[in-house]
């Protein structure tokens, strides 16, 4: 299924749509890492944000939970060149797609990453819509526009303190 991302400035991105098919307003952002994808997803300083991933492909290790970096993935959407067929690594336990769906992640594959990319970095980190329908571009512009991510830091942040043992023994 086709699938947009639209910018805040009126740029339209267009991809199949991977994970889950919901839209989704975000602010958009970009990851340069060649490895990671799972420690991103999960850290929670991606939280409300939809993530742009330099690297042209993404998931060829697959994932293993236990490298998460917290109990759940906290990126609004993923947006990638190309996810990678079969994963390719004895740890791995999930293919991406299989994650993105569990987590009820949206995502488009199939952009060009690196114009986006560009793009952000010249004009800077911008909201942007994922969706399927871009049948009435101005009212899509105008509700990006208005859209606000507040309370970030007290959505990511534990209600109970918890402690976490070391695998290592104590000196």
């Amino acid at each position: 299924m086709k699938g947009y991302l639209v910018l805040e400035n009126g740029s339209i991105y267009e991809g199949e749509r991977i994970g889950a098919t919901k839209d989704i307003i975000c602010e958009v952002v970009f990851n340069t890492s060649m490895t990671g994808y799972l420690e991103i997803f999960t850290d929670p300083s991606y939280a409300g944000q939809g993530v742009v991933m330099t690297y042209p492909l993404i998931g060829n290790y697959g994932l293993t939970k236990e490298d998460q970096e917290s109990k759940k993935p906290w990126v609004e959407a993923v947006f990638v060149h190309e996810i990678a067929e079969m994963e390719s690594n004895f740890r791995s336990k999930m293919h991406i797609l299989e994650f993105l769906q569990e987590y009820n992640i949206p995502g488009l594959e199939g952009i060009n990453t690196r114009k986006l990319t560009k793009e952000l970095r010249n004009v800077g980190t911008m909201k942007g819509k994922l969706t399927s329908n871009i049948s009435n571009i101005d009212e899509i512009i105008k509700e990006i526009k208005e859209y606000s991510n507040s309370h970030l830091v007290e959505s990511v942040s534990s209600k109970q303190v918890y402690s976490l043992r070391s695998t290592e023994k104590q000196k």
